[in-house]
């Protein structure tokens, strides 16, 4: 290395050639390799007072352009309107009513942002975000949307990662989120969610881990502040309610899939955690 650098300077000395001054940000290259933006869903809507639903709770982060119109969000009792000139974003997990009263033109996009232990980013945050944006800003993307063009599309998924940027400062989650963890929590993440797995369970992982049950405990909940009970059962229940909306499989196919020893134990479980059966859930939410 020294030697290396010897060389360098008799060559700046001989030639007059200046040397390259190099920096590095290594942040931005681990959130990209990190983090994976999915989009499972989107559409230009135009609804009217049709648009009218209650217990909302989709496993997608939803992103709302509104171009004109107006609709109303009710969120803890709290009524949050949809304006004309804003995006909004609604995280993953929310439960929350909507409705229009008379019009609203929205164009939607259903995505998750996939962090390493395999949640959505916005995934427990408890708010609704928004940001005004100008007409002209609306009027691109919309154009964007409409395109064919290859380009376009590329240009569009950009705006979208920028309007998630803005709420990922708005939500908090920039940093707290996005933390390195320990090479037994990674390992443990990664076990996790090969295959996703209701046959999952702490003991099974420790051992596959060959660490005690006590000390994968709290080493997961020291970096994560979550039990990892409470984490495995949240990765069934999010993976059961997407392929609920994106597969047209039975619900006694979803639940082999995911491991359970039957349909009616997968009903169940579901039931407890979504406060409905996955038939009733898959029927409203496609219709939301």
């Amino acid at each position: 290395m020294k030697k290396g650098a010897e060389e360098h300077v008799i060559i700046r000395k001989k030639y007059g050639v200046l040397s390259m001054i190099l920096s590095s940000n290594p942040r931005p290259l681990q959130l990209w390799k990190t983090l994976s933006l999915e989009v499972a869903d989107s559409g230009l809507a135009q609804v009217d007072n049709t648009w009218n639903m209650e217990k909302v709770c989709s496993p997608y982060s939803r992103v709302y352009f509104i171009p004109e119109g107006s609709g109303t969000l009710t969120l803890r009792g709290r009524e949050i309107a949809l304006q004309e000139g804003y995006v909004y974003l609604i995280p993953a997990g929310l439960l929350y009513n909507y409705r229009c009263d008379s019009h609203m033109e929205q164009l939607y996009f259903h995505v998750n942002i996939i962090q390493v232990n395999g949640m959505d980013l916005f995934f427990g945050c408890e708010e609704v975000y928004e940001r005004k944006v100008s007409g002209q800003y609306l009027e691109r993307v919309l154009a964007l949307y409409r395109s064919q063009r290859m380009g376009d599309s590329f240009c569009l998924q950009g705006i979208l990662w920028e309007e998630l940027g803005f709420f990922t400062r708005m939500a908090g989650v920039q940093e707290t989120r996005t933390r390195i963890y320990s090479e037994m929590v990674e390992q443990f993440f990664l076990l996790a969610q090969n295959p996703v797995s209701a046959k999952n369970h702490i003991r099974s992982m420790a051992d596959r881990l060959h660490v005690s049950e006590s000390t994968l405990s709290k080493k997961f909940r020291a970096e994560t502040g979550m039990y990892p009970g409470g984490y495995l059962e949240q990765l069934v229940i999010q993976k059961a309610c997407r392929l609920l909306l994106q597969e047209n499989r039975s619900i006694a196919q979803i639940a082999e899939e995911l491991e359970f020893s039957d349909q009616f134990y997968f009903a169940k479980y579901f039931k407890r955690l979504m406060q409905m059966p996955p038939s009733i859930y898959r029927r409203k939410m496609r219709g939301s």
